[in-house]
């Protein structure tokens, strides 16, 4: 008796192990179940890896079960698990081979670490940039660990995302070190959040070019290239970032920042918001999440402002003096439309800028919140590699961004 339920315990916990594990890749490779296939498209991305070894952790209990003592069930899990393990090695395949494609090696035991991106790295400094109105915005530095006496080092700016009204400039600690670990001097700001009786559709991105102009006004003392600026940001940062990015670059920046907002020679943005009015009406579930997302930013819906939607489209900041950019984004975003992305990127290749554009399969919005996940390994690194290809990296001959 002793012996059959300690057999039939094992079997339930590899059931419990198992079972969802495979659900979850279902939902993440034919997104069709309504809800489910958002919580599927975030954990996938990050935690292929995990689904992978518990598919074997049960596979083995199934396979003990069953020498032990045969029965259909030990048989059944024995195939379920196996079916897991197959899938999950397509996915992480699939993702494994947009990494190398694009340049990335990955480290697949790190994978394995539950690390997030804002934990383990604090900055080396905080600064007040900017006081609007009497309230103080903050911006943390992480100096570059790699660099030769007397050189100048580049300088990448992160903005951070949260929909325009949540977030703050810690959300990517960890990737910020690793930026500065790998040469750059990072500035990560934080910027005027939307309130329900403050919308910033007009307020955001002059934050943002008040830390540029902060930034130029500084870099004597921090020893940063001002030849060498990339700036970046993710969801709501991005946007923010490829705003501020090409005004700048058009001279078209808020004077009211300071006499001088340096050339930007490269820009990186994590799903951002694009087309603003096709945004409002995308399909999805998170339609209402994403609508009151608009409407705490810009006040309203398209019919109560359109000339505010229409001033922050960024497909209409499409200069010839915009930086190189890259997009980089989730193939199965249910936030944001991926297509927006593809849309922009083809008519700004038909005007000859440079953007590119990579997707993740099987990735939704949140598809790099785990440090070292396959997919933040490669973010961090083609991220790296395009800033360095257009000439704004660290001159560092010995330097490599493999993890």
């Amino acid at each position: 008796m002793a012996f059959r339920l300690c057999r039939t315990g094992m079997m339930t916990i590899a059931w419990i192990m198992v079972l969802p594990c495979l659900l979850i890749l279902i939902g993440a490779v034919v997104p069709v179940i309504p809800w489910f296939r958002i919580y599927a498209l975030g954990v996938v991305p990050n935690h292929t890896s995990w689904l992978f070894l518990w598919g074997i952790v049960a596979l083995l209990i199934g396979l003990l079960a069953n020498s032990l003592f045969k029965s259909r069930a030990a048989i059944a899990l024995v195939a379920t698990a196996v079916v897991t393990i197959l899938a999950t090695t397509l996915v992480m395949l699939h993702l494994l081979y947009v990494a190398q494609v694009n340049g990335a090696r990955i480290n697949v035991v790190r994978a394995l670490e539950l690390r997030e991106v804002r934990d383990g790295a604090r900055p080396d400094e905080s600064r007040v940039y900017s006081r609007p109105g009497g309230e103080d915005l903050w911006l943390d530095i992480y100096h570059p660990a790699q660099s030769r006496p007397g050189a100048l080092s580049p300088v990448l700016i992160a903005v951070h995302g949260g929909g325009f009204f949540q977030g703050s400039r810690s959300s990517g600690a960890a990737n910020q070190r690793w930026f500065a670990d790998h040469g750059w001097t990072v500035i990560s700001i934080d910027y005027r959040l939307a309130r329900d009786d403050r919308p910033t559709w007009n307020l955001a991105t002059r934050d943002v070019q008040c830390a540029l102009a902060w930034t130029a006004a500084n870099a004597a003392a921090m020893h940063i290239d001002l030849d060498r600026v990339t700036l970046s940001g993710g969801s709501a940062g991005g946007s923010l970032a490829m705003a501020a990015a090409y005004l700048a670059n058009a001279k078209r920046a808020d004077p009211e920042c300071g006499p001088a907002i340096p050339h930007i020679a490269a820009v990186v943005a994590k799903a951002p918001l694009i087309d603003v009015i096709g945004s409002w009406y995308y399909s999805s579930e998170l339609r209402d999440e994403q609508r009151s997302y608009l409407t705490r930013y810009i006040g309203g819906s398209p019919r109560d402002y359109p000339e505010r939607y229409a001033a922050i489209d960024l497909r209409q900041f499409q200069f010839p003096s915009n930086p190189p950019t890259l997009i980089l984004g989730g193939a199965s975003d249910p936030l944001l439309s991926p297509e927006a992305g593809s849309d922009f990127v083809r008519r700004a290749n038909a005007a000859g800028l440079v953007v590119d554009q990579i997707l993740f399969p099987y990735s939704g919005h949140d598809f790099n919140t785990t440090y070292n996940s396959i997919t933040n390994q490669a973010m961090r690194q083609i991220i790296a590699q395009f800033i360095v290809d257009h000439g704004a990296g660290p001159k560092l001959p010995e330097l490599t961004f493999a993890d």
